[in-house]
């Protein structure tokens, strides 16, 4: 029997805190949750489930790394959604590249402004 309740956060490192929280609340909807004072600019959001995506503003200690052109073979963390269609064209509409899962399932990968990795999975419990 394990010990681990689930997953709580994931963060991701960022040049432009500000750039990227609202990256992720117009492609996801995202809302902003309350973050005390740090010492570093950044955001939590709001995933559901008692889960969020922290966003640190922070030099980058991959800098000069170069980063596989599909998200799938990078880090990543992955979101269950009802529906990877309605993603698809708001990537689309917005000029977003993405690339298909290459496993066959109903999913996505994305790359934010900063080369950040996610994937979009098609869930259906």
């Amino acid at each position: 029997m394990t010990n681990v309740l689930g997953l709580d956060h994931v963060s991701i490192l960022v040049k432009d805190a500000e750039r990227s929280a609202q990256f992720y609340r117009t492609l996801l909807g995202l809302e902003i949750l309350p973050r005390p004072d740090l010492g570093f600019p950044g955001y939590w959001l709001d995933l559901g489930a008692e889960q969020s995506l922290h966003i640190m503003q922070l030099d980058n200690p991959n800098a000069g790394t170069v980063r596989p052109e599909h998200g799938g073979r990078d880090y990543h963390f992955a979101l269950r959604v009802v529906s990877i269609e309605s993603f698809k064209a708001r990537l689309e509409n917005e000029g977003i590249a993405y690339t298909q899962s290459r496993s066959g399932r109903k999913a996505l990968f994305v790359k934010d402004p900063d080369e950040n990795a996610f994937e979009l999975f098609e869930f259906h419990s």
